[in-house]
């Protein structure tokens, strides 16, 4: 008798952390300007989905200015972003993933995300910044 795997599951804190955080590594890695412009849209999606779930989930640590500023400076496709400014957009998200995680090692919640999407997202084809925006919302609207 064959046992099945036990399903990774994840938490709307989790995940969105997880999301943060590859967002941050793909703005700060994006080693040619597709690249760039595609992290950039991907950061803003994220960021108008953080912003929805932190309404829904009454989240009040997540300021609010902070996101305004994450969204406006995140939909320009990368127009009159100087390095500073993305610098910042970069360590905003890697500080709003590291608050998310209640002191819980960053790395050990990536790694459960990525076996998530394996089961779950990759089979599908989907890539693992957007199947962890559409975990955010999934899990948003289950527990609300």
């Amino acid at each position: 008798m064959d046992s099945a795997p036990i399903p990774v599951r994840l938490t709307l804190a989790e995940s969105t952390a997880a999301a943060l955080a590859e967002a941050a590594d793909d703005l700060s890695s994006a080693c040619d300007a597709d690249r760039f412009v595609a992290a950039l849209d991907v950061n803003h999606r994220l960021w108008l989905t953080l912003v929805e779930v932190a309404n829904a989930q009454d989240w009040h640590h997540l300021n609010r200015h902070l996101a305004d500023f994450v969204v406006s400076a995140s939909r320009t496709a990368g127009r009159g972003l100087s390095d500073e400014r993305l610098e910042t957009l970069v360590e905003i998200n890697r500080e709003v993933s590291k608050r998310l995680t209640s002191g819980r090692p960053l790395p050990a919640i990536r790694q459960r995300a990525k076996l998530a999407w394996q089961e779950r997202g990759r089979p599908y084809g989907m890539p693992l910044d957007r199947w962890l925006i559409a975990e955010m919302e999934r899990q948003s609207k289950v527990a609300h």
